[in-house]
């Protein structure tokens, strides 16, 4: 090989490396958590390979049953002198038979249509899972993006705290402090630091969950961006498109679909009322110059006890559909339940911002500037700016907890309304 060649082939392949290296490094947003999530997922394989079996089973429960070979030997003296003698009783053959049963063509039909509407059914189910899995993933990355935030605003208290002791402490000998305050102070920080334990832990929580579905990824460092995700039916005037498309909702789908398997199941026990039948013919071969025998019968279903049991049979399966309406309409309110839930919860968010933004936030900066203005005056302590800035990092901090309890109710809101785009945002 040309060295020039060899020189770019081994360049190249450390170039791949490291960009092989660079995105393996990169922080994990919140689209990338959901794109790992919903693809190789094997969950969602699972459900396409139970939806291709079962349209397998389709085509087979379309076909009549298999055929039956029979042979053996028919009427073989076992006592007296003809006993096992094969050429000294009339009645004594070698006999071939074949029998095929009739299923009607009606009942074959409807046992189809129902292995395709239960592919169907798989099929729905996926398309809502995969639907839980974009907004499950969606909330667990919010919550490890809070926590992750709730740590580093706790570590930055906790910074503030300690260099605030240390010039307590150095007061308490010149007698410009008390050791009561450095006390006070110790206390707070040991405060500060069990609640960033608590975050660090909720952290850790939230990355399981996100292993769950995305496995090793869910370690990578998450993105500082808070995504923004927003819709326009957090109003009550949006209710009736609200409706609609709760109607449209993969999980109501798939309901919809749980009816149809149960129908098809009360079609099919109907159909049962329909004999099944059958044929058989059979050769006989006899022995000692005696004429073959050649024989054909036909066999009829008899259904003496049809109240006991077909009519039995297909009151079990409406009552099933029944089951299957009131799970419908149970979704349907679970869903609409949830959705009023999660738009209280948009208000809520929305609101909470709003004084934060227009009061709490500016006021906690006022504080601070007068603070430090008086400081720089000597009519306040050193102790009064730490205080002030310590505030303004605790508003910061329950700002943040808004901030994503927004995105929180944006991603329900989404879920519910089936808002493919909202999962796409960066």
């Amino acid at each position: 090989m040309n060295i020039r060649l060899l020189g770019n082939y081994l360049l190249l392949s450390g170039l791949l490396l490291l960009t092989f290296a660079a995105q393996a490094e990169q922080p994990l947003s919140l689209a990338d958590a959901i794109q790992l999530a919903t693809q190789s997922q094997p969950l969602l394989q699972s459900l396409d390979d139970a939806a291709a079996s079962t349209r397998q089973a389709a085509v087979a429960e379309g076909q009549l049953p298999d055929p039956k070979l029979k042979f053996g030997m028919i009427n073989l003296p076992v006592t007296t002198g003809a006993a096992l003698n094969f050429n000294r009783d009339d009645q004594t053959m070698l006999n071939v038979g074949y029998t095929q049963e009739m299923v009607p063509l009606k009942k074959r039909e409807l046992a189809s249509s129902r292995m395709l509407a239960e592919a169907d059914q798989f099929q729905t189910e996926q398309i809502a899972t995969a639907r839980s899995i974009e907004r499950d993933v969606a909330l667990a990355w919010l919550d490890a993006y809070e926590a992750q935030r709730k740590s580093e605003l706790y570590q930055r208290i906790a910074d503030e705290m300690a260099a605030e002791r240390k010039v307590l402490a150095a007061g308490v000998s010149s007698g410009g402090a008390k050791t009561s305050e450095v006390l006070a102070m110790d206390t707070e920080i040991a405060m500060t630091h069990e609640k960033r334990i608590y975050a660090v832990r909720d952290e850790r929580k939230a990355r399981a969950a996100l292993a769950r579905w995305i496995g090793a990824s869910a370690a990578r460092s998450i993105s500082s961006e808070l995504p923004v995700m927003s819709n326009n039916l957090t109003n009550s005037a949006n209710k009736a498109a609200a409706s609609a498309e709760i109607e449209k909702h993969p999980l109501l789908q798939n309901a919809h679909q749980s009816e149809k398997v149960a129908q098809l199941e009360v079609d099919g026990a109907r159909a049962n009322l329909q004999r099944n039948w059958g044929w058989e013919v059979d050769y006989g071969k006899r022995f000692a110059d005696r004429s073959d025998m050649l024989s054909f019968q036909v066999s009829i279903d008899l259904q003496l006890d049809r109240a006991n049991r077909q009519d039995r049979r297909t009151a079990e399966k409406l009552v099933l559909v029944e089951k299957a309406q009131k799970m419908t309409e149970d979704k349907r309110r679970e869903l609409s339940a949830d959705l009023e839930a999660a738009l209280a919860d948009a208000q809520a968010a929305e609101a909470r911002e709003n004084v934060h933004l227009t009061s709490l936030i500016p006021n906690a900066k006022a504080r601070l500037s007068v603070a430090q203005a008086g400081y720089a005056t000597g009519k306040n302590s050193l102790s009064e700016v730490w205080q002030a800035r310590r505030a303004v990092i605790e508003i910061e901090l329950d700002h943040w907890t808004i901030l994503t309890d927004r995105q929180r109710a944006a991603v329900k809101i989404g879920y519910l309304l089936n808002d493919n785009q909202l999962f796409k945002q960066h």
